[in-house]
């Protein structure tokens, strides 16, 4: 399809002279010259907040025969800071949509013609300057040089790993990101794109929970996956109605303080999906088997290419944490034994994260993330590699190459398991667990899901998953059900973020667990004990920086096995040691309520520890769990009084 976008003589007369450096000739002679209008004008005093979306509109006198490849024409903004620091961000095709609501269904109608857009957050206060470069196959033309000001805000920027602690996340301004979350994968149905994430990030900002770990591809198998803008001629035609739905998705998670693992391919496009796949060189496309993806320089270019589309639309956003390149991508071997090449797939990772490096003016973390129940070190450890993410999950009768039934019936167990290979498969990044929750036989939802309507399994993995070091809660997958049991689900997220509020994460470690079932693999935790019990029935997990401890105390019978069968738990009592303290000093223990979302914190005490350096607590007839926070208990003179948020 050949796209044509042209101004009228008026517009070019109007601004071609106040915006290009030198004479501009006609389209076949010099590449078109843009005229500009940006988005200062919604400031106030046109003055750009610090991590604010800065964004221009250009007006081309032109016709591309596909204005979605680079190599036909690229357009980039050049963004001077005022350190003197030189931004590149790639500029997109764009065309605007208005929305209509009809009895509950969404439309979508295009306004005006298409444009051109450069987005970009300015992440220092002060002037910047900035030009619009545009080159195609005449050549190359720049805009004169504009400037904005920008000036302080109270957003706390881009998401990085700490230099105080590379298990976890911080904001630029050093301020900690710990998350709590789940996958809002993809909207129920097209009429519903956008009221499907109106109402889960609404639910999340109202719980607590800040992290969304979101698609952007279709499967192929009759589900409406959110965002699918590779177009059916694998790269002239990008579905700009979709990438306008997801613009708003993404402004929603801004106003509401959630924040993206954008996931950005699936395997199931090259397993399941094969026969219809665009890359299937029976449909006319590059690859002649499945993981020819990863070598064939054609399959790349096209990868490349939209890559760079999205990252140039989404990059502008410290609302994502991490480009994910792939969900699962280690499934691909089983569909793909003959062709299969580990090294292959894991040099493809390199050079793809390395490829968004070039692009991203904003150097968002690349991540991807593996199924199987099977960590991958060599993959997770690569340097281009954010971050590890595996996924795991209940599943009934499953399965003889990793544990899941019945040990998955204790999901506090399970969840501890995992995430314990996961954290150990690198040992300077974040880790966490990316899909986790309850699957049938058939690996489709399990009834168990409707049956557990207080959300015991989900409020067990949650805590579970931070107690064992993640960076941030187990995203669940089943988030249908979070509507389906609102509010019962959606508490669990407060009161756990309510505890972790102002935890300290520098140096923060994992405490060896006490009474979990399955042993690590490779051998035992040779770790010195953290704690004891004298029940057997109270299991403890914790972490530790220092003399701080956050600890979580569960009565195993506490499960959503028991609970879905009818069975309570037996309360259970007794006396816990908490080892690692100073000999002879006063500690103070903050007991929490882990289900209710304020007032949470149930008794204090103080307490002095013994001569091999423990402490002592009593639990009495505990039915469910509960969490404690010790610290060092500082003089009178330099106490500070608690202040809950």
């Amino acid at each position: 399809m050949k796209i044509r976008y042209a101004v009228t003589l008026l517009l070019w007369v109007m601004f071609v002279p106040a915006f290009i450096t030198g004479a501009v000739a006609g389209p076949n002679d010099e590449p078109a010259a843009p005229a500009i209008t940006t988005n200062l004008a919604t400031y106030p005093s046109n003055q750009v907040p610090r991590y604010a979306r800065f964004e221009a509109t250009l007006l081309l006198n032109a016709a591309y025969s596909n204005p979605f490849d680079p190599q036909v024409v690229s357009i980039e903004g050049h963004f001077i800071s005022p350190g003197g620091q030189e931004l590149v961000q790639p500029g997109f095709f764009y065309q605007d949509y208005q929305l209509s609501r009809l009895n509950g269904a969404e439309s979508y109608h295009p306004v005006g013609e298409p444009t051109w857009k450069v987005r970009f957050t300015p992440r220092e206060p002060g002037v910047y300057r900035y030009f619009i470069r545009v080159r195609d196959q005449n050549g190359v033309v720049d805009t004169g040089v504009e400037t904005f000001e920008v000036i302080s805000s109270a957003n706390p920027g881009f998401i990085r790993i700490s230099p105080r602690n590379k298990r976890y996340f911080e904001f630029e301004n050093r301020r900690p990101f710990l998350g709590f979350g789940l996958n809002v994968a993809w909207w129920y149905s097209e009429g519903s794109r956008l009221a499907t994430y109106e109402y889960f990030f609404n639910r999340m900002q109202e719980h607590g929970a800040n992290l969304a770990r979101v698609w952007m591809t279709n499967s192929g198998r009759n589900q409406d996956w959110i965002l699918s803008i590779q177009d059916q001629t694998l790269g002239n035609d990008y579905n700009l109605e979709e990438a306008w739905a997801f613009d708003r998705i993404l402004e929603l998670a801004e106003q509401k303080g959630v924040y993206l693992l954008l996931t950005l391919d699936d395997v199931n496009q090259f397993t399941y999906n094969w026969s219809n796949n665009l890359y299937n060189s029976s449909l006319g496309g590059p690859c002649a088997y499945r993981s020819e993806l990863f070598t064939d320089l054609e399959a790349r270019q096209y990868q490349q290419r939209v890559l760079r589309y999205i990252i140039a639309r989404w990059g502008y956003s410290p609302n994502i944490l991490s480009w994910e390149l792939f969900n699962e991508i280690d499934e691909l071997q089983w569909s793909d034994t003959e062709h299969w090449d580990r090294g292959a797939m894991i040099d493809w990772h390199a050079q793809m994260a390395r490829y968004i490096q070039t692009v991203d003016a904003h150097r968002h973390l690349v991540n991807t993330s593996t199924g199987s129940f099977k960590t991958h070190p060599d993959l997770y450890g690569l340097p281009e590699m954010g971050l590890a993410e595996m996924h795991f999950y209940y599943v009934a009768n499953c399965c003889d190459y990793a544990p899941s039934d019945p040990a998955g019936r204790d999901m506090a167990d399970l969840t501890r398991y995992y995430a314990h290979l996961v954290y150990n498969s690198v040992t300077d990044k974040p880790s966490l667990i990316g899909e986790w929750g309850l699957l049938d036989e058939y690996w489709n939802p399990s009834p168990f899901l409707q049956a557990d309507d207080q959300g015991v399994h989900l409020h067990n993995g949650l805590w579970s998953s931070l107690m064992s070091g993640m960076a941030a809660t187990g995203l669940h997958w089943s988030w249908q059900y979070h509507q389906l049991h609102d509010t019962a689900w959606w508490r669990h997220y407060r009161a756990l973020r309510n505890f972790f509020e102002g935890v300290y994460l520098p140096d923060l470690t994992v405490m060896k667990p006490l009474n979990v079932t399955f042993s690590f693999p490779n051998g035992a935790d040779n770790r010195p004990p953290a704690f004891a019990s004298t029940n057997n029935a109270l299991r403890l997990m914790g972490l530790r920086s220092g003399d701080r401890v956050y600890a979580w105390v569960q009565n195993t019978g506490n499960t959503w096995w028991n609970y879905t069968h009818g069975i309570p738990p037996i309360p259970q009592s007794g006396l816990i040691t908490v080892y690692g303290f100073r000999a002879g000093k006063r500690y103070s223990v903050e007991w929490w309520d882990t289900y209710a979302t304020a007032s949470q914190i149930l008794a204090r005490q103080e307490v002095t520890a013994l001569g091999d350096g423990s402490i002592q607590l009593t639990v009495n007839q505990l039915e469910t769990d509960r969490a404690f926070k010790v610290s060092l208990l500082l003089p009178e003179r330099n106490r500070v009084p608690l202040i809950l948020k």
